[in-house]
């Protein structure tokens, strides 16, 4: 669904919630539950992309979120929109993809949740270049765990993404 490697997920209760609202300053926030950034950097997974985790890459329950940019212009300041599309190639040029990711597992190299946001719902972030790096301001929006069946659990996403 979002040209990464989307795997089978199951179905948990502690990131559901409606949470606050506001947008942590340095991290992000699946429904009340919160990750502080510890290592944010360029093209993970694929070009074009800023990766954030709340560990060392490769750590046990390693949380993540990635943000796609479009293959064309790249990473720019701008609005953008979050939305969610069949492949990276996909996005215009005011569109970015958000897809955060919960319970890296080491032995097995796969998350215990993925998600993408919700079809049809977008909200506007906020991307700005400073120094050469980026920080992408995501507001709030509603987020479901890939792939999408009658397992999947639905709950909200907001961050700031800082490039370090």
């Amino acid at each position: 669904l979002i040209a990464m490697s989307i795997t089978a997920c199951e179905k948990s209760s502690d990131d559901t919630g409606s949470g606050s609202g506001s947008i942590p300053a340095n991290g992000w926030r699946i429904g009340t539950t919160n990750y502080t950034t510890v290592l944010a950097m360029r093209n993970v997974g694929q070009p074009n992309s800023i990766g954030a985790f709340d560990a060392v890459p490769n750590a046990n329950n390693l949380n993540t979120v990635i943000v796609l940019f479009n293959n064309t212009t790249g990473i720019a300041a701008g609005t953008f929109k979050v939305v969610t599309k069949a492949n990276q190639s996909d996005l215009l040029a005011n569109e970015i993809m958000v897809a955060p990711s919960t319970g890296y597992n080491q032995s097995t190299g796969q998350y215990n949740k993925q998600y993408a946001t919700v079809i049809g719902e977008t909200v506007d972030a906020t991307v700005t270049i400073t120094g050469g790096k980026a920080k992408i301001v995501i507001p709030q929006i509603n987020i479901i765990s890939v792939p999408i069946n009658s397992s999947s659990t639905t709950s909200n996403f907001a961050g700031t993404i800082v490039e370090n």
